[in-house]
């Protein structure tokens, strides 16, 4: 038992370290510790809001950025798009002629043959 006395007693020391006296110095002391606190908070306030602002213009130029580049991808689509389309009209006409051109060929041949056809050759 007298081990719980001493144990109860060191904590009653440490809580009497703990505690202030006087209350006019350390009042004094406590609303200085508050003003300071008050003012280290305004400067983090203000540095925060330094670094909001300096997001926000970061982040619209990357917005600017990214929107003329896809005005710029959507430029290059039509470009492509038209390309294509001119390819595939002339691909058309190139296999049209294409066509023609062997069936006249065809023709030619088979105009030229006919003869020698008949005679058995």
């Amino acid at each position: 038992m007298p081990r719980s006395t001493e144990n109860e007693s060191d904590e009653e020391d440490e809580l009497d370290a703990g505690l202030v006296h006087d209350r006019t110095t350390s009042s004094s002391t406590v609303s200085m510790e508050v003003h300071e606190r008050m003012e280290a908070l305004q400067r983090n306030n203000e540095e925060l809001g330094r670094k909001l602002m300096e997001a926000e213009r970061t982040l619209q130029n990357k917005l600017m950025e990214h929107e003329t580049e896809l005005e710029e991808t959507h430029m290059r689509l039509e470009e492509l798009r038209s390309e294509l389309s001119l390819s595939n009209r002339e691909e058309k006409e190139l296999r049209a002629k294409d066509v023609r051109l062997h069936s006249h060929t065809f023709w030619r041949i088979s105009q030229l043959c006919s003869p020698f056809i008949s005679l058995g050759i």
